[in-house]
């Protein structure tokens, strides 16, 4: 299993992000840093759809390619402090 800090910042962002998702045949999952009962597949356009823009998320990658989830995602990795 993979985790990483993560942000969109804009809705382009999103859609790329769900593109590289449904390539990779791991569980693919973003859940809210504040909230760890809100979960998305990463692979749902429609569910990233439902993210408020500029929020840090957590990604968590789990399966058969997540060593791909450090070239694929790096992009949109977040480094900073969580409230």
């Amino acid at each position: 299993m993979v985790e990483k800090k993560i942000k969109f910042v804009t809705s382009g962002q999103l859609m790329s992000f769900c593109k590289i998702c449904q390539k990779m045949k791991s569980d693919i999952d973003v859940a809210d840093m504040s909230n760890r009962n809100f979960i998305i597949d990463g692979k749902s356009l429609l569910g990233l759809m439902s993210i408020k823009l500029g929020l840090p998320m957590r990604l968590i990658v789990n399966g058969e390619d997540e060593e791909l989830a450090h070239q694929y995602f790096t992009n949109y990795e977040f480094e900073g402090a969580v409230k």
